[in-house]
């Protein structure tokens, strides 16, 4: 009997040993496609994002909804050890611009990881602003952010920041049989001045709690992109606030310490911006920049198209987009109440 207890455990401390020596590494360590179902579609660039477990399928075309579904023939690379469902050489069907395909890994320990397959083409999707889901705020009251999911948008807001309040700075309006995107200079509890905006990224809430006295730690900007465009083109209508203000932290570094307001000469503005990087690791390079700023009365909508102006030749990798209501928002300078709305935006090519 004491040797067969012996045996046992020698059995179990091998297995376990064992057990620690597997992998719990889930990653894929590069994605080649190797057939399309649509060859006529211009397949430009693939690019693995692991700090978002996405891999973006970028087009040099515009792919139209007939051309839809998609259907991709991928070879993966693993991690040493791991499986996926879909597997490797398996054939995946993209249906649509704004749902990706998952991919679940497995390592060697069992851990999983989720990655997502997009399809990009040419323009940046929804950017008529007509799909919107529902997020859960911190108070736990829902509300809406665009996109038709948190895994496949473009899109982002400030929302989840203020919904602790219950102020929510971006959301979409009913015109017609047409949504847009209606952008609001606010208030809380804590903050005097919270600029709106939309942008083309990521919202870190984890960001924001952090660094409460610097809104721009919570934006993370910018989707891989490897176009040139010529231009930016858009529908906005923009009415400023009337009281123009400038919120000073009494502490600085310390939300809570309170802030002086101070009226200010000058009124708000709207600001737009949109530019492209090469981002090679921690080498990150601007190649090209669109600006827009105005505090002009515009109570009708009117379309804008602004230029991109390149300061290098290079092809970028990633492109980003900035729509917000009070240029200096983030600095907590703005007017409560101003309101910018905007639709239909659109990336310009030369002919």
């Amino acid at each position: 009997m004491k040797n067969l207890f012996a045996l046992f455990f020698a059995v179990l401390l091998v297995w376990s040993c064992k057990k620690d020596d597997l992998s719990s590494d889930a990653s894929i360590a590069s994605y080649t496609v190797t057939d399309i179902s649509r060859p006529s579609l211009n397949l430009d660039r693939i690019f693995l994002d692991e700090t978002n477990q996405t891999i973006s399928l970028l087009f040099a075309d515009l792919i139209p909804a007939d051309s839809l579904p998609v259907n991709v023939t991928a070879t993966l690379t693993l991690s040493s050890g791991a499986t996926s469902v879909p597997a490797s050489g398996e054939t995946v069907s993209l249906s649509s611009l704004d749902q990706g395909v998952k991919y679940t890994v497995t390592a060697e320990d069992g851990t999983k990881a989720e990655y997502y397959v997009m399809l990009r083409d040419n323009q940046l999707s929804n950017s008529d602003f007509e799909d919107w889901y529902t997020a859960n705020g911190m108070n736990g009251v829902p509300y809406k952010e665009p996109g038709k999911s948190a895994v496949s948008t473009l899109w982002a807001t400030a929302n989840s920041g203020t919904s602790i309040y219950g102020v929510y700075g971006t959301l979409p309006i009913q015109v017609g049989d047409n949504t847009v995107a209606q952008i609001t200079t606010g208030e809380t509890l804590m903050v005097p001045v919270t600029s709106g905006t939309i942008f083309i990224g990521k919202f870190d809430l984890n960001g924001a709690i952090d660094h409460p006295t610097d809104p721009s730690q919570s934006m993370h900007y910018g989707v891989p992109f490897s176009l040139r465009p010529s231009g930016v083109k858009f529908k906005y209508s923009y009415v400023p606030g009337s009281r123009y203000v400038k919120a000073t932290l009494n502490d600085p570094g310390n939300i809570f310490g309170g802030f002086t307001i101070a009226d200010i000469e000058g009124e708000d503005m709207l600001t737009f911006y949109a530019y492209l990087e090469v981002r090679d690791g921690e080498n990150i390079r601007e190649i090209g920049r669109a600006d827009f700023d105005s505090g002009d009365l515009q109570e009708t909508m009117v379309e804008k198209t602004v230029p991109f102006n390149y300061t290098s030749s290079e092809k970028p990798t990633h492109i980003t987009v900035v729509f917000a209501s009070s240029k200096y928002g983030a600095e907590f300078t703005g007017a409560v109440g101003s309101v910018l709305t905007v639709d239909d935006l659109e990336l310009l090519y030369e002919e």
